[in-house]
């Protein structure tokens, strides 16, 4: 199993986390891309101007609208007394010390405080202040549709690769024949997808092939319903029992679907996780399990709980040394 974080959970931490960070920050500098999303984040919880590494390492200040005056105000990046370096997440610290080092080296002279928003806990200390711990394997919302895991996950195909189509084109006739060919993409994964499973029926395989061709989307295998109508897929439920099953038997790792009813039946059906892309949730069979929740809460959460075990602790060890010696 592994972790998965929002685009929502990743606001709720920063918001918890932001009394930690220290008051004289005058600019937040994200590293680009996904540390521009916490960056700005932060920023904007902040009130504090926020820039780009390069745009900081180039000593160019970024524009900002007018809806209210920013709390820190300097005359140049560079000109900075204390920078926030901001990266969405941390694996081993590599690529923080690089950015650090390429900060020194444009003769910035101030301080530096380091921020990445999810780390894995055995390196926290690699950086100065953090808002969630989550060890590998590990989803992020921002980069769910260009991580390497793609390509050995299954994607649903209407919804997430393609607009749905409405009712009068889901007729299972010349106009669904005719979205099919002319379906506007949604999504197009930076990844070759391991499996297209769709509940598309097999007599509209070549035109469905046609149209991923045309849209650039690589894949290895398309898993469609072989009924010989829609009518047929429907008396018999076929939808979300398909995709269970190829999830199965394909051993995948993930399966993003479009559908919130959908995907918690293909979660349970397959025992195995569902992103869903209606509402960026990840599903989990029988729903998380205390386990799960307490491993991937933000180290405040952690430390609520710590907190709380240790005064039961604390309160139980007289009541049980009591009836110790009452039972001698």
């Amino acid at each position: 199993m592994f972790g998965y974080v929002s685009i929502g959970q990743l606001s709720a931490d920063i918001r918890a986390g932001l009394h930690a960070l220290p008051r004289d920050i005058d600019l937040i500098v994200g590293i680009p891309r996904s540390g521009m999303i916490p960056a700005y984040m932060i920023g904007l919880f902040t009130n504090r101007l926020v820039v780009d590494l390069e745009s900081f390492l180039a000593d160019r200040l970024p524009g900002h609208g007018s809806t209210r005056a920013v709390g820190a105000t300097v005359a140049s990046p560079l000109a900075a007394q204390h920078v926030l370096l901001v990266d969405d997440s941390l694996r081993t610290g590599d690529s923080m010390r690089r950015c650090v080092r390429r900060v020194r080296e444009a003769g910035y002279a101030g301080k530096i405080s380091t921020c990445a928003a999810v780390v894995v806990p055995e390196k926290r200390a690699e950086v100065d202040h953090h808002f969630r711990e989550m060890p590998h394997p590990r989803l992020f919302e921002w980069n769910a549709f260009h991580h390497p895991q793609v390509s050995n996950s299954c994607f649903d195909m209407d919804g997430i690769l393609c607009v749905d189509p409405t009712d009068r084109e889901n007729d299972d006739g010349p106009r669904y024949l005719e979205f099919v060919g002319k379906a506007k993409p949604l999504i197009v994964p930076t990844q070759k997808i391991g499996h297209i499973v769709s509940a598309r029926l097999e007599k509209y395989r070549e035109p469905t092939e046609r149209w991923l061709q045309a849209q650039g989307i690589a894949y290895d295998r398309l898993h469609l319903i072989d009924l010989p109508s829609a009518a047929e897929r429907q008396r018999l439920g076929s939808h979300a029992s398909h995709k269970a099953r190829v999830y199965r038997e394909t051993g995948a790792i993930l399966f993003y679907e479009s559908d919130v009813k959908q995907a918690r039946e293909i979660a349970e059906l397959a025992q195995r996780p569902v992103l869903c892309i209606a509402d960026m949730n990840l599903y989990l069979p029988g729903g998380i399990s205390p386990g799960a929740a307490y491993r991937t809460m933000n180290w405040h959460a952690r430390h609520r709980v710590g907190r709380l075990k240790n005064w039961v602790k604390q309160r139980i060890a007289p009541w049980r040394a009591t009836r110790s010696t009452h039972s001698g």
